[in-house]
């Protein structure tokens, strides 16, 4: 009989973060390929900070529509320790494999160190973006046993199957682990033929993970995977550094696509698991492929007949594939400007396209009638008032363009693995050793400001939105909103209801 290894996945992500993961999802197939058992345990619906669920915050400051319709999907589950234990015990896995991101990582550390010390000295392996970039950060943790650094489909697949055949487990490509109190490092393995792998298992998550708001309604939404990486260099972002750790150890590109074919295989094989009502393509660059693969995606999408939304940049729109897209079914995309000041994107954030662009492919969405969400981000490093309102000026004329706008804005959040963490730590706006314990739309930066700009950051995220869609004549108004006082709530109060 083949020798199999029991695996427990956890899904560490805050609450009410709904969307199934791709990442995890795609380690559980290769997996299950390999012949090996998989559960999954996930910590969507445990609210351990205490928080508003994302998507009722940004409702409230008219960010997105109020969910009218909630399908009872944010139910908050118990204790997560009780939980998991009973999970445990019961699963009885050989190994525990958890997906982590930086903002959960104080959370992670609690629920490993609770395994460790009240349910037994399982194996734990940790993988994901945050201890690729910073392997020996979460490597030093005590009950940390091994992380993946790279992508890992290959590499625990390898891991599982030689444990399950008593193999060693000391030269396997893309893991580190600990023996006799040191770290054994080996170097990522090579970067996967995405057209290889098999498609990612969503079977054991709990259902109301699928559920996702769009335009104030819950809908059954697929996560359909285009590519992997992304090949721009926005220094708010940990791509760059990938890329370049990738390419160091002879890896392969990091930036790689799923031909048009496999991405629609992959849609009728979601669709012929589950019933959905929505598809979401999980790219950053979905309308960046070439016109014979678009052509064949119209084709063959028109035969699906469902709706969807995607994200793109706003070099890739134009008006012809924009109506062929709508024609097929597509209900909203998803665009990031970042910030309002052309030198300030280009310089700061490495992003180099002028706001006429942006404008003149915002009249094209509005001309077509799609509806789209901008995302924004204030409290960069070497930011003001002034740079801000930048920012807040062109989200109004987009705005005054297309009625359909949703403006998103989220503060800066210096993550490991991104450019611009580097620059505030050579700035000592951050320590060093910062991790990241927040999410993005918690009030207050993270970054050394004074006292008195982090409460005009807080006052500006609360109320971007009534500077963007208020009458100028409002603002001595809504400069009160932004106070956090009772007169500061009323007005804000007062201005919503204007919206």
């Amino acid at each position: 009989m083949k020798k199999i290894t029991k695996v427990l996945l956890i899904y560490t992500v805050p609450y009410g973060i709904t969307g199934v993961p791709i990442g995890l999802s795609s380690i559980a197939a290769s997996l299950k390929d390999k012949g090996h058992e998989v559960k999954i345990f996930d910590t969507v619906f445990y609210n351990l900070k205490n928080e508003k669920n994302v998507d009722k915050r940004r409702s409230q400051i008219k960010m997105t529509k109020e969910i009218k319709d909630e399908k009872n999907v944010f139910i908050e589950k118990g204790d997560i320790f009780l939980d998991i234990h009973m999970v445990i015990k019961e699963y009885n896995p050989d190994i525990i494999g958890i997906s982590l991101l930086e903002s959960f990582f104080c959370n992670c550390i609690k629920i490993v160190d609770y395994i460790k010390k009240n349910i037994g000295d399982i194996p734990i392996i940790v993988g994901g973006v945050f201890p690729t970039v910073s392997p020996d950060i979460v490597i030093n943790e005590k009950s940390i046993d091994m992380i993946c650094v790279g992508e890992g489909e290959v590499s625990f697949a390898t891991l599982c199957t030689n444990m399950a055949n008593n193999k060693s487990i000391k030269n396997i490509d893309g893991i580190w682990f600990k023996e006799d109190g040191k770290v054994i490092k080996n170097n990522p393995h090579k970067l996967v033929d995405l057209q290889s792998l098999p498609y990612p298992c969503f079977d054991d998550f709990d259902k109301r993970i699928f559920y996702k708001p769009m335009q104030g309604k819950m809908y059954k939404m697929v996560n359909i995977t285009t590519d992997r990486g992304c090949p721009y260099n926005c220094s708010f972002c940990a791509a760059p550094k990938l890329r370049i750790l990738f390419k160091e150890n002879n890896c392969g590109m990091y930036y790689r696509r799923y031909s048009v074919e496999k991405v629609i295989e992959q849609i009728h094989f979601q669709l012929s698991k589950q019933d959905y009502e929505f598809v979401y393509f999980s790219s950053e660059t979905f309308l960046d492929m070439p016109d014979r693969e678009f052509n064949i995606f119209i084709k063959e999408y028109s035969k699906i007949k469902l709706p969807f939304w995607f994200q793109t940049r706003f070099e890739t729109i134009n008006k012809e594939r924009i109506k062929k897209l709508k024609k097929i079914g597509m209900f909203w995309l998803t665009i990031g400007i970042e910030h309002g000041n052309e030198e300030f994107r280009k310089n700061i954030l490495k992003r180099r396209y002028s706001n006429d662009l942006i404008i003149n492919k915002m009249k094209i969405l509005s001309d077509c009638g799609i509806g789209v969400s901008v995302n924004n981000i204030m409290g960069f490093p070497f930011e003001n008032r002034s740079l801000i309102f930048d920012t807040i000026e062109l989200n109004k004329k987009l705005w005054g363009i297309n009625n359909l706008i949703e403006c998103n804005i989220y503060l800066f959040t210096p993550y490991h693995g991104c450019r611009l963490r580097d620059i505030c730590e050579q700035e000592k706006m951050i320590d060093k050793d910062l991790v990241i314990d927040t999410t993005q739309l918690r009030p207050g930066s993270v970054l050394n400001f004074s006292d008195s700009f982090k409460e005009e950051l807080n006052g500006l995220l609360r109320t971007f939105n009534l500077y963007v869609k208020l009458p100028e004549k409002y603002y001595p108004q809504i400069r009160i909103a932004e106070q956090n006082n009772k007169e500061g709530d009323e007005m804000f109060d007062k201005l919503v209801s204007m919206i």
